[in-house]
């Protein structure tokens, strides 16, 4: 539905504006028409957000921790008993975030020409996801939007707990590896050729090790722009690549067939889904609504790809269990306390034992992570730059051999 801006007659003088939410012009013309007004100009609405859609700041796109602090802050604000127009321009006000504000104050706005919240939502799908929205909605036909934005927090914060986790334990490794590489590439880059000729000077053949340190240095010297510029149509020729869903298949399949990390990636996700689903089932939405607004939340393409396959079995009668067992790609924990929670009558309480199962998991696997990348970055660099110092010396010790 659009939003447009009318102006019709009520009399012989008396011209009355408005604004009105229909499907197409003549749908509004047919409504005032019913309330015995004459239709003098429809024109569809500019929408303030607009303006904010252009901006180059949507690129940013709002972090998680705002949407944590902006749903628990509007559940207790709720809770208050104070009005969700009075809420949302308060934390409009509070939020450091100018790009959030604004989308607030528009929300506010829509609310206040009559949308319901969660329509209003609608407006910015890369902020709000499909299963944001979908929580709000349950709430708004339960009378419970104060708690469906609790467990959207909860949800959230769960995930942006183990983000937090993963990127803390991988910080130092990736630090190293960063740090390593920059120097090696600065050796190769700037020490290299100055050192170079006093070596060409000698008069003597030069060691193995020292002709590959020679080769390198110069290969690096003579191409660096080259290399990045391959570099760059290789990351643009491989995000082509990713759009054709048999390339995105296979990209997706070697990605969790990596050891520890295949697992970790597909735990993550599968965690992340099963509390989307848990969190939807609890607030009263059919399992059926309740997997079609929780696959978005999944960005692996196989693992979307099967749970996609089993929600269309769902849809032909059968259990989500049965529709997992029969795919590969699920390990029979998962769809085994599917069953139990399905004959108990509560999926949504085994939904949650796999994710917090799947979490504590993930956690593990990144301390193990850490515990090998750490001693295995700092003995890879330490060979690489013990290589380049024995390239260096080596020449001046087979110097000083020959005068002996």
């Amino acid at each position: 539905m659009k939003n447009y801006i009318y102006k019709a007659k009520s009399g012989p003088d008396q011209i009355i504006e408005g604004s009105i939410s229909a499907n197409s012009s003549q749908e509004i013309v047919d409504l005032l028409a019913k309330k015995g007004y004459v239709a003098i100009s429809i024109e569809e609405e500019q929408e303030k957000d607009a303006v904010v859609r252009k901006s180059w700041k949507k690129l940013l796109g709002v972090n998680l921790k705002n949407l944590v602090i902006f749903s628990r802050q509007l559940s207790n604000l709720l809770k208050s008993g104070i009005p969700i127009l009075k809420a949302l321009r308060i934390l409009a006000e509070q939020t450091n975030d100018k790009y959030f504000s604004t989308i607030l104050l528009d929300i506010g706005e829509k609310v206040k020409k009559g949308h319901p919240f969660s329509v209003s939502l609608k407006s910015y799908p890369k902020v709000f996801s499909s299963f944001f929205i979908a929580m709000i909605k349950a709430g708004e036909d339960s009378g419970g939007v104060d708690q469906a934005l609790l467990r959207i927090s909860d949800y959230y914060y769960k995930q942006l707990e183990l983000q937090s986790k993963i990127k803390s334990a991988l910080a130092y490794p990736i630090l190293i590896l960063l740090v390593g590489i920059g120097s090696i590439i600065f050796i190769f880059t700037n020490v290299m050729p100055k050192i170079i000729p006093l070596f060409t000077n000698l008069n003597v053949e030069l060691p193995l090790p020292t002709r590959i340190l020679i080769m390198i240095s110069d290969f690096l010297r003579s191409n660096l722009p080259w290399i990045a510029l391959f570099m760059l149509l290789f990351l643009l020729i491989f995000k082509r690549a990713m759009s054709n869903d048999v390339f995105k298949s296979y990209i997706s399949n070697l990605k969790l067939k990596i050891p520890i990390f295949g697992q970790l990636i597909f735990k993550s996700e599968f965690a992340r889904f099963a509390r989307a689903l848990e969190m939807s089932l609890h607030s009263g939405i059919p399992i059926i609504k309740a997997i079609d607004i929780s696959l978005p939340i999944v960005n692996e393409f196989v693992i979307k790809d099967n749970l996609t396959k089993s929600l269309q079995e769902l849809e032909g009668g059968g259990t989500l269990s049965s529709a997992l067992k029969k795919s590969k790609l699920f390990p029979p924990f998962i769809y085994n306390i599917i069953s139990v929670g399905e004959e108990s009558g509560k999926l949504y309480e085994a939904l949650s034992n796999i994710a917090e199962s799947f979490k504590t998991d993930c956690e593990d696997a990144v301390k193990t992570l850490t515990t090998l990348l750490e001693p295995a970055m700092v003995l890879i660099i330490g060979l690489v730059v013990g290589f380049i110092v024995s390239a260096v010396l080596l020449p001046i010790f087979q110097l000083n051999f020959m005068r002996l």
